[in-house]
This record gives structure tokens, sequence and C-alpha cells, in this order.
């Protein structure tokens, strides 16, 4: 793996030269800088000697704890490392990076995304497939390396929003084949909302097959005032942002569909079956299914929400909502 085992000076790395880094960094690094206070340095950061200084090439939180440290209990400035050989090359390096965290746990996908896309500076993805299992520790297919490389391609913001959840792999792939300003659009609105990968998925099939109707730039339908409103509201959660944006979108997308739901839940409140009784109307225009259904703890819930039932029967509203 490396050459020797031997103590450098803190000051000698450079913290600044990130080339072989390819996890993001923890945010908050007390608590490691604690664990290694009180058990020891279990495994030594992997350095590599360059113009007078240290580059660091697997370890960064490790060596960050280490300077934490010392800047809070005035230790010794000099740190436990592996260096590597003089003659060692940047694509043995990467490669050693990757593995020192492939073979400790399960890479995530920016994790992958990032090693695949630094790797492709010196290997095509067939030799990157072929090496997939040695360096990564799970065999990937040349497909596979091609995603991983087409993601790559994204803006840096989009490995952001994939490393926190906000943007799925499926997502980003999808996004991925389109224009520059028409991926800046998603980029913009994934960072501002926290959704599933299916609903990730919906919001970008309806913003193009709107636009693509309306024969209107995505950029352009995207500083719609709705839109921005939901957007950029300091005072809501992601959640009930994503909520209102797919409402919304769903409403421009099938006006119609959207017209007939907003009718009927109004036929439905107005019908007045209490709370205890759930009445669900058809999921779209070609569904005639609609589902009542209600709970009971005891008989006299039971009684009671089927002679609201009963008492329904003739409404014409309801009469209405089976027989549009």
């Amino acid at each position: 793996m490396s050459d020797f085992l031997c103590k450098i000076n803190m000051l000698d790395i450079d913290l600044t030269d990130q080339r072989y880094k390819i996890s993001f960094l923890e945010e908050d690094i007390t608590f490691l800088a604690h664990s290694i206070k009180e058990t020891g340095l279990v495994i030594p950061p992997i350095v590599r000697p360059l113009a007078n200084k240290f580059i660091i090439v697997s370890g960064f939180n490790r060596v960050r704890a280490l300077i934490y440290n010392n800047r809070a209990h005035n230790n010794e400035t000099k740190i436990l490392v592996y260096e590597t050989k003089p003659d060692a090359t940047d694509c043995s390096c990467l490669i050693m990076s990757i593995t020192a965290l492939a073979f400790k746990r399960p890479l995530t996908h920016s994790e992958l995304i990032i090693s695949t896309r630094r790797l492709s500076q010196f290997l095509d993805k067939k030799q990157i497939a072929k090496k997939s299992s040695a360096i990564f520790n799970i065999e990937l297919n040349v497909r596979f390396v091609e995603d991983l490389l087409a993601i790559g391609a994204l803006p840096d913001p989009a490995l952001e929003l994939i490393h926190h959840g906000n943007l799925s792999f499926k997502s980003a792939k999808r996004i991925a084949s389109y224009e520059k300003e028409i991926i800046k659009v998603f980029l913009n609105i994934f960072s501002k909302i926290k959704a599933s990968n299916n609903k990730q998925l919906e919001i970008i099939l309806h913003i193009m097959e709107i636009t693509a109707r309306d024969a209107i730039k995505p950029e352009r339908f995207f500083k719609n005032q709705n839109i921005q409103d939901i957007l950029f509201d300091e005072n809501k959660e992601p959640g009930l942002k994503t909520k209102e944006l797919r409402a919304w979108l769903f409403e421009q997308r099938f006006p119609t569909i959207f017209k007939t739901r907003q009718m009927t839940r109004e036929k439905i409140t107005s019908i007045k079956l209490g709370n205890n009784i759930k009445f669900l109307p058809p999921q779209n225009l070609e569904s005639q299914n609609v589902s009542i259904s209600f709970t009971a703890k005891n008989y006299s819930e039971f009684e009671a929400s089927v002679q609201n039932l009963h008492a329904v029967i003739g409404n014409k509203e309801l009469k209405e909502i089976f027989n549009p």
C-alpha cells in the first residue's frame, strides 16, 4: 500500500490540495477528535510527499481531527502517517484513496460518481469496469460506469444534492441528458425541496411535458411567480414546498382532471359523512372506482358510521359522483 510508517510535522501538510478526496468532509469533527484523543489513532492517514510538502491521499477527516486536538490541547505537532513511495503516481494514489474507503464500507452514490469521474482521467470506461471489483469492492458493468460518468459531468452542486439526499441517482441520470440551462433549473428546484425518487421524477416529467406542450423554455417556466413563491418561501419546510409544487404542477399539466377533482371534493364535503368516514374519489378520469371506508373502536362507532352512510343514500351530489 505504502512505503513506510513515519511521523511528519502537521504544518508540512497541504490541506488545500484535495485531488484525492472522494468523500464529503464531516462538518463536525469534534466527535472524531475526541475518539482519537481517548483511544488513539487506529489507522494512520496516508500522505504523499510532493514539492517539500505532503498531500493527503486518505484520511482527510482524521488529519483535521488531529489538527483540532493539537489546537485544543496543545499536543505535539507531529502525527503518525503512512508515506507513499517516492515514485507513486496520481493514478495509484487515487486508487489507494478509493480502496482505503471502499474496503472499509460501501461507497455512496456521490462517492462512486466522484471516484469514477477522477479515474476517467487515467482509465477509460472499460478499464474502470474491468478493475472495479479490486478498486470499488463491487463489480460495475460498463453501462453503469457510463451512467456514473454522465452524472459526474453535472455541475458540482449536483453532487452536493445527491450527497444530502435531495437528488436521487435516477433523477440525476435523467437531467444529465438535458441542456445546461435546463439542468440549472432542476438543481435549483431540488435544492429547495425534499422529495422521494418517484416524486422527483414526477416533477421532472411534468415540467418537461408542460413546457413542451406550451412551447416555452423550462428556464422561463421556472421564473413563474407561483413556482418562485413556493420555492423561496423561507417559512415553509422543504416537505411542504414539495407538496405544494407537485399540486400546482399537476394542475398545470392536467387542468381538466384537476378541475374535476376539485368539484368532486366539494361535493364530498357537502355530503357531510362525518369525520370518521373516508371518501376517496377516482384517481383519474378513466377510473370509476370510489373508495369509502371507516374504522370503529366499538359497536356504537360502527353503528353510527353505517347510519351516516344510510342517511346520504339518494343525495344528489353523491349520485353525481357515481354517475358524472
